[in-house]
């Protein structure tokens, strides 16, 4: 029966459907193939499992941390981040790579969506990567790349999507993420500086001291956004949820009145198109919740529980290392808001049973998972990118294949040393009893 679940399901996705609505027909499927070897289950669940699994009041945090970002980047937010961060790291060695870097790292703190980072990012940077001589295939693969630490660096979609699904701490989950986004935009600067030497990419003119006061004027109430939001949910002040209406306030007020780059003639088009895509993530999460209740009626979580164990020999490292793979398996042939909704409560028991600590599951399940999203065959940043740049698929998954595996090389890290990942909550909210 969880073969007729998945088969299906892949059958769906094949012929172009959305994966929610996949794993909602899929468990039609199961349903009905059911109901004809006698073993009846009413219709009616279907839509209660589905409605269930978004009436949730934290999951309002995705479409008002969507709706924040999306007006912060509107806004004028964007540009005057990437002048800023072109006078602190411009002219180092790997020039507007590092700009990349840098402005993905702060930008992570707006959105919590690689995707919405990389639009924002990549449309504006690509072009001029381009024009200054960079070719257009590392263009886009450093922004995909740099992209995926918009959802470990917090605020984080996924991480309020996992908080709402099992009993982690959202807050603690944030300021999880912290070091290893910092540990991934890193690495990914230190190559970009290898690639550079090699290639002698072109550097940008440092700054002068006047003008990079300015840009830093010009920056400061868009950087102080991110640390606002945090803040007010790592200390307890807020909920995440009403952390992000602070933010969507927030963003509206910077955008209208102090940037003056967004007028009230846009917010229709913005409240529409944010409705649209948190509208595509709902479903998603409505379609994953039926499908997960369906294989956690099957064991699918003890059968994968005892082929990890079997396989391991209950070897805790050799666990964690499979855990990972598996993670970002399915982040390659799955979108990341299905994959976290089907396999979080799968996963959380083994990682509990070896010790690990719920928080780092969640920090690195949501880290593994975006890094994948730069990889064939679904990868959601690399076909974006591929579509900025207008450059071929092929070459763009062959310039991001090396900055994925130094994500993946700081993710390891961060899988073993559980310091990485623990270190700051304990700090800034105590350990946990």
């Amino acid at each position: 029966m969880l073969l007729l679940l998945f088969v299906s399901m892949m059958v769906f996705i094949i012929l172009g459907m959305n994966v929610g609505i996949s794993m909602g027909l899929a468990s039609l499927t199961y349903i009905l193939f059911q109901a004809s070897t006698g073993n009846m289950t009413p219709l009616t669940i279907i839509p209660q499992k589905m409605v269930n699994g978004v009436n949730s009041f934290p999951l309002l945090a995705v479409p008002l941390f969507m709706l924040a970002g999306e007006l912060m980047n509107r806004g004028g937010t964007t540009e005057r981040l990437v002048r800023f961060a072109t006078g602190l790291v411009g002219h180092i060695t790997g020039g507007l790579a590092n700009v990349v870097v840098v402005v993905n790292m702060i930008m992570a703190g707006m959105s919590g969506s690689a995707v919405a980072d990389a639009a924002a990012t990549g449309s504006v940077l690509i072009p001029a990567m381009k024009k200054a001589g960079y070719p257009a295939a590392f263009a886009a693969a450093i922004v995909g790349a740099a992209a995926a630490i918009g959802p470990i660096i917090p605020p984080s979609i996924p991480m309020v999507l996992i908080g709402s699904m099992v009993e982690i701490s959202v807050g603690r989950m944030f300021a999880g993420g912290f070091i290893p986004g910092i540990m991934i935009g890193l690495g990914l600067m230190i190559w970009t500086r290898v690639v550079a030497k090699r290639e002698g990419f072109p550097l940008e003119p440092r700054m002068a001291c006047g003008e990079l006061l300015q840009s830093t004027r010009e920056s400061v109430l868009a950087l102080l956004m991110p640390l606002a939001i945090v803040g007010a949910i790592v200390s307890g002040a807020t909920t995440p949820t009403e952390a992000a209406m602070v933010g969507v306030l927030y963003a509206l007020v910077l955008g209208l009145f102090i940037y003056r780059e967004l007028h009230i003639r846009d917010l229709p088009e913005i409240f529409v198109g944010t409705a649209v895509s948190s509208g595509g993530v709902m479903l998603a999460v409505a379609g994953a919740t039926l499908f997960g209740w369906i294989a956690t009626g099957e064991n699918l979580g003890p059968l994968v529980a005892n082929f990890l164990l079997t396989v391991s020999g209950h070897n805790v490292a050799i666990i964690k290392a499979l855990m990972l793979m598996i993670v970002f398996i399915l982040g390659l042939l799955m979108e990341p808001i299905p994959a976290l909704v089907l396999m979080v409560p799968i996963l959380l028991p083994v990682a509990k049973s070896i010790g690990m600590d719920p928080v780092q599951f969640g920090v690195l399940f949501t880290a593994t998972i975006t890094v994948a999203m730069g990889m064939p065959p679904v990868g959601l940043t690399l076909m974006l990118m591929t579509s900025i740049s207008r450059e071929r698929m092929t070459e763009v998954g062959k310039a991001i294949l090396p900055m994925v595996v130094v994500s993946l090389i700081v993710l390891v890290i961060c899988t073993y040393v559980p310091e990485t990942v623990l270190w700051l909550p304990n700090l800034l909210m105590g350990a946990e009893k």
